[in-house]
């Protein structure tokens, strides 16, 4: 476990680095007198568009290295500090003394630790200048981004291995970076590889460790844009705290929900770019709320956050695209104002420009797009059905007619199951208008129909949105806190026409009006709309946007006590709000759970491979197993299929060429990503999740029971069944124990031909490694047949 965490610290260290302190020190006079805010959202979204841009270039020209990378930031980063002069004549100074012979090396990185020592302490006392009066408030921020990490970190400290298939696909894409390719699987948004790939060079962290750990601390980051965002349009700045507590504290009651929070685990491109989301609304909003002033700072954070977003993943723009259209509806006005207008499309241009300009050029030298840009269409016109309900509507059965066209609170179903296919929904609708076309009934005024139509599909947005969701007692709390936020919309309006004599720049209404149209997106296919973005995709930015939402009374309260003599001691308030949410929660059952892996392996076999990694000489051994070891020491060692070896050690002579051979074999083989709930301290979170996939087809687990078969004699010579790709060999169960035990018998085999060449490495209950030390001169015919 130590291990680990030294990873996670490394890790840790190296995003801050890269992510903030690089661009802070690069960029110190533009950022100098800034807010804490400006600073924040300039590092988070330049660093990582520098990066991107810097990468693909040399990529673009076929000079992509890791020691021009390292040499090129190191070489900025010296030289930028350097620049200061004070500093510049005191470090040539001491570098004269140590070249002369006055000093040695040990005086010399003493003076040097010593200048670094007083960057350090007087950086925190700027720190501290900027923050005083406000310690309370960033205390309660940062307690609750510690909690985040935690608990969206756990799972990698309890399994080890990646929790999310998609994460070996994006391995090989950073690894593809390594040997200088760029777009090595097709022309996709590489921000978040180049990112990974840069810490990799800067610091020496291996990719695996990355993609375990970043995910979870890059958390920060959308918490603290979240925070940003809702700070500024709230009319109380302390009502956030709620807002986030809430989301962190407050369980789920759905699977695509689950599946939404399980994903901040994971490293993958949408969860590492959703605080651009955030930060897109928040410099938009601050543009449309100044008057006239042209292509200004929250102008170009807009810029740099949009094109940051689509630098990451595109998903991640659309959603930006209506979360700023929810706020930009209610400012109209101010947008096309004549100075205001001009710049925001101009600001939009140069942001697509800055993101797309090296995947344009890597599509046009002749590299092909990458299949997910494909899959993404085909999320939208519904034929692929993996991650949205597309396959919920086209499946599940009927109900009533009148469930089907006018569904209603106490008679629509909670559960997807028994939700009807959008087919059926248009054949009950074509059978309506038919019975009215052949009846005598004079026809529908036009405004009759619209309104009909308008009702009918709110009802179906409650069903398949609200209630699907939240189930029908919170989807009716939803409707209610909805109803209420509208009318403190309409009260709001009315105070400011009568006080300011126009309307001004609502938020309460944004914020409403992102929640629903964000639940809209998600029922799209029940409305026979396409599902632009998967449904599941969208219950994390949905479930913050609804706590925003049910928080307006809150803030209402918050701000008409800030007015009052009270409003000295909201800050504590807000902090007691916090405490009370998390208490709150765990008694009223309704505390968060334990999220869950798509496990894949054994622990021991990740902290095996990374010994191995330690103990022996670079590619000086061969380990033989299933695929996910290959990731892991794809740098220090070779690696063999365990479907590779039990074809080839049948049919031909098959030497393996390396003085070391690992044979890594799960003597209880795992059933291949099951979904691995994890159980843990109660003040963290609860074991409550599982009973949401109840008629699931997944294969589920909890904590140390994990479930699998076991290798066996009579699995020896069985067929193996036939499979569409070489991939299912280890993902169905019946394949995997053939392998395994095929290759536990080959070990025992080849023990009672060369008991003294095999020796068992690692065993424990569920795994044993065999090693195998062979002459390279006069290597092993591993066809024991010959």
């Amino acid at each position: 476990m130590s291990y680990w965490i030294l990873e996670f610290i490394r890790v840790g260290i190296g995003y801050i680095f890269l992510m903030y302190l690089w661009p802070s020190v690069i960029f110190r006079k533009h950022l100098s007198g800034k807010s804490l805010t400006y600073r924040f959202a300039f590092c988070s979204t330049v660093s990582v568009l520098l990066i991107n841009t810097l990468v693909l270039s040399l990529g673009l020209f076929h000079i992509l290295d890791g020691r021009i990378v390292f040499f090129l930031f190191y070489g900025i980063f010296i030289a930028s500090i350097l620049k200061e002069k004070r500093l510049r004549l005191r470090v040539s100074g001491q570098l004269r003394k140590l070249f002369a012979g006055k000093l040695g090396w040990k005086s010399f990185l003493t003076a040097l630790a010593d200048d670094s020592k007083y960057l350090l302490v007087t950086f925190f006392r700027r720190l501290n200048q900027k923050i005083k009066g406000r310690r309370l408030e960033y205390g309660i921020l940062s307690v609750l981004i510690l909690f985040a990490i935690a608990y969206f970190s756990y799972g990698a400290f309890q399994n080890h291995s990646y929790g999310w298939g998609d994460m070996y696909v994006h391995h090989a894409w950073i690894y593809g970076l390594k040997e200088g390719n760029i777009f090595s699987a097709g022309v996709y948004p590489e921000a978040m590889h180049c990112f990974i790939y840069s810490m990799d060079v800067l610091f020496g962290i291996s990719i695996y460790s990355c993609l375990l750990f970043l995910g979870e601390i890059h958390v920060a980051a959308l918490l603290v844009a979240v925070y940003c965002l809702f700070r500024e349009i709230l009319k109380s700045r302390y009502t956030v705290y709620l807002i986030l507590a809430a989301f962190l504290t407050i369980d789920v009651v759905c699977i695509d929900e689950i599946y939404g929070m399980a994903r901040l685990q994971y490293t993958i491109p949408q969860e590492f770019g959703l605080y651009t989301l955030f930060l897109c609304t928040l410099y938009l909003i601050r543009f449309l709320k100044r008057e006239n002033k042209g292509f200004d700072g929250n102008l170009f954070l807009f810029m740099t956050s949009l094109a940051a977003s689509l630098a990451i993943h595109f998903y991640v723009t659309i959603m930006a695209f209506f979360l700023c259209a929810s706020f930009a509806v209610f400012g109209l006005n101010q947008i096309f104002r004549k100075k205001n207008f001009g710049v925001l499309v101009t600001a939009v241009i140069l942001g697509v420009v800055i993101s797309t300009l090296p995947m344009v050029l890597a599509f046009a030298s002749g590299i092909p797009l990458q299949g997910s840009l494909n899959w993404g269409m085909n999320i939208i016109n519904g034929t692929d059905t993996k991650e949205g309900r597309s396959q919920a509507v086209q499946t599940s059965t009927g109900e009533s007619t009148e469930a089907m066209t006018g569904i209603t609170a106490e008679k629509g179903s909670e559960n997807a199951s028994s939700l009807p296919s959008q087919s059926q929904l248009d054949s009950q609708q074509g059978t309506v208008i038919e019975m009215e076309s052949s009846t005598n009934v004079p026809k529908t005024p036009l405004v009759k129909k619209v309104a009909d139509a308008v009702i009918r599909s709110l009802k179906l947005v409650y069903q398949y949105g609200y209630v699907q969701l939240y189930g029908r007692s919170r989807a009716g709390w939803l409707l209610r806190f909805t109803i209420i936020a509208a009318i403190l919309t309409l009260v709001n309006v009315v105070i400011s026409i009568v006080r300011l004599k126009k309307i001004s720049f609502n938020m309460y209404a944004g914020i409403t009006t992102a929640s629903f149209l964000f639940m809209l997106l998600y029922a799209a296919p029940f409305l026979g709309l396409p599902e632009i973005i998967a449904g599941a995709r969208l219950c994390l930015p949905e479930q913050i946007l609804l706590l925003a939402m049910m928080a307006i009374p809150a803030d209402e309260l918050f701000f008409l006590l800030e007015k009052t003599k009270a409003g000295h001691f909201v800050p504590q308030i807000s902090l007691a709000g916090v405490l009370a949410i998390y208490a709150g929660t765990n008694y009223f059952g309704v505390f968060h759970g334990y999220l869950y892996y798509e496990l894949t392996r054994y622990n021991a076999a990740v902290e095996l491979t990374s010994e191995i990694m330690d103990a022996y000489p670079q590619y000086s051994y061969t380990i033989i197993s299933t695929t996910e070891e290959l990731y892991q020491s794809v740098e220090d060692a070779r690696h063999e299929e365990i479907l590779d070896f039990y074809n080839k050690s049948r049919l031909v002579d098959y030497y393996i060429p390396t003085e070391y051979l690992f044979f890594y074999i799960e003597k209880n083989p795992i059933y291949y990503s099951q979904y691995h709930f994890f159980s843990g301290p109660r003040w963290l979170a609860q074991d409550k999740y599982t009973k949401y996939y109840e008629y699931s087809t997944a294969v589920l687990s909890i904590g140390d029971g994990i479930e699998h078969s076991e290798i066996s004699e009579e699995a020896v010579g069985e067929s193996l069944l036939t499979t569409s790709k070489a991939s299912d060999a280890y993902s169905v169960i019946i394949n995997r124990t053939i392998l395994e035990s095929e290759m536990y018998h080959w070990c025992q085999e080849f023990k009672t031909r060369l008991p003294n060449e095999i020796k068992v490495y690692y065993e424990d209950e569920n795994f044993i490694c065999y090693v195998v030390k062979q002459n390279p001169a006069h290597l092993y015919n591993l066809n024991l047949e010959k």
